[in-house]
């Protein structure tokens, strides 16, 4: 698109999503080599620095807005939109906020369809020459939390299956988003399409609870700093967690196929999409892998020795020291949910592997192994300094 390239708005900019997808809007080419996107335009609530965020600050095709909070009403929302120079130019939206992490079904619900509802609002105000939405969801679409209940599950997880009845689908806050797309994008210009990540691996900036990768990365490297390399590291789950099927989402790939779909409305317009690394993978298989970058040896389970969460909340005296010693950033160990981290590795017991087949029919065709999703989060940890680099 050269000089005449499309605009991007990413709501979440700071997020292990929204990152990713500034990251690969700033360097997507189109089939002529020229720049994709004229423009980057990054909105995040809590403030975040182009400097801070790692992001190529010298580059002048992107730009940081702060204090951009969805839980305001549409009218407080679109006016700070307003303020951004040339927001009508905004071409492609990319959604991938989320709030009220760790409260009911009924307050998840409520917070994440209305930071949707008045974003879009606020965008319609402000955005005459939008194109295409992407709206972010994620493997809860296939009721994976109620699974107790005696829904049908059939693994691998396809975009086709049905939603899951009621009651519980009054639950899944991902089909009252959907919802809101398809209703206020009727007789509009505008599309839009749902992409569903399994478990996301990557890196952010700053602080993240729900950061996998982020949680391990800080664990093996407090392992390998108070223990020493060659140090054994017990897998912090069972036997059936150990073995259960999965397909990961590096960051990398996930956004790249936020903006794949986007390019291609006519595809994938109003369509749900799983995206995955690509490999169907136990953490009996991907394990081992990932504590040997750090230098360690990771084992499958043993209920007998401390591991994982426990292991490291044993040693919350120490945290400060280790983090001054290595010349590291503040807040990283507090910040982060080691809960998260314990119930992706251990509850998650059954199979949940996913379908490519729709992304793959619509052209999509990276793929990445899962250790390396990994390594590149560990490797920008390393670079934000929020793990020592040796």
């Amino acid at each position: 698109m050269g000089n005449d390239g499309y605009t991007a708005l990413v709501f979440g900019a700071s997020g292990i999503s929204g990152w990713a997808i500034m990251r690969q809007c700033l360097g997507h080419t189109s089939s002529d080599s020229s720049n994709t996107f004229s423009r980057v335009i990054g909105l995040t609530n809590r403030p975040l620095s182009k400097e801070a965020s790692l992001l190529n600050a010298e580059n002048k095709t992107w730009e940081l807005h702060s204090g951009i909070d969805l839980e305001e009403d549409v009218d407080a929302v679109a006016e700070k939109l307003k303020v951004i120079q040339d927001i009508n130019q905004v071409t492609h939206v990319y959604f991938t906020s989320y709030t009220a992490h760790g409260s009911d079904y009924h307050t998840l619900k409520r917070a994440n369809v209305a930071i949707l509802s008045n974003a879009l609002r606020a965008v319609e105000k402000t955005c005459p020459s939008l194109v295409f939405w992407t709206l972010q969801t994620g493997g809860k679409a296939y009721g994976v939390e109620f699974l107790d209940k005696g829904i049908k599950y059939e693994p691998p997880l396809k975009e086709s299956a049905p939603r899951i009845p009621e009651p519980w689908a009054s639950n899944v806050f991902y089909y009252a988003q959907y919802d809101t797309m398809k209703r206020l994008s009727e007789d509009k210009k505008w599309t839009f399409c749902e992409i569903r990540p399994d478990a996301i691996i990557g890196f952010v900036p700053q602080n993240n609870a729900m950061n996998l990768a982020h949680a391990i990365g800080l664990w093996l490297a407090m392992v390998r700093s108070l223990e020493g390399t060659g140090t054994e590291v017990v897998f912090p789950g069972d036997e059936k967690a150990f073995k259960a099927l999965h397909t990961d989402t590096s960051q990398d790939v996930l956004a790249q196929f936020h903006i794949h779909a986007s390019l291609h409305p006519e595809a994938v317009s109003r369509k749900a999409f799983n995206i995955a690394d690509g490999e169907v993978v136990t953490w009996e298989q991907v394990w081992p892998s990932i504590c040997h970058w750090f230098g360690l040896k990771g084992v499958g389970p043993d209920p007998s020795k401390k591991t994982g969460a426990e292991w490291v909340q044993d040693r919350k005296g120490q945290w400060g020291k280790w983090v001054k010693e290595n010349g590291l950033k503040a807040g990283a160990l507090e910040a982060t949910s080691w809960d998260f981290m314990s119930a992706i590795m251990g509850a998650i017991t059954f199979d949940r592997q996913y379908d490519l087949s729709a992304c793959r029919e619509v052209g999509f065709q990276e793929k990445m192994e899962t250790v390396e999703g990994y390594t590149r989060a560990f490797e920008r940890m390393r670079v934000a300094k929020i793990i020592p680099s040796e």
